[in-house]
């Protein structure tokens, strides 16, 4: 188990203290309850949580691409954005 320190409001706190004390539980197993209920306990071990952080990011959140851009790619672009910038500006003219 891994201890964890939260900051709650204190009428949060003290309904939280009520509502676990009338349930016959701790504060702490009371929010322990209530964390897993939200995000659910998958029954993933370790090993196959390491393996999904390290797959790296779901690439439907960057649009759907297939892969994500390389570093070079991405330098391209900014140096792209850079001299667009430096064309339209007054700098060339001094």
């Amino acid at each position: 188990m891994k201890n964890v320190t939260i900051t709650l409001d204190d009428a949060i706190a003290i309904r939280a203290d009520a509502e676990a004390a009338s349930r016959g539980k701790s504060v702490s197993e009371f929010v322990s309850e209530l964390i897993e209920r939200e995000i659910g306990r998958k029954g993933m071990t370790d090993l196959e949580a390491m393996e999904k952080f390290l797959s790296g990011p779901d690439l439907a959140a960057f649009g759907g691409e297939e892969r994500l851009p390389t570093r070079q790619e991405i330098y391209d672009e900014r140096i792209d954005e850079l001299v667009r910038r430096y064309e339209h500006s007054n700098l060339r003219n001094r």
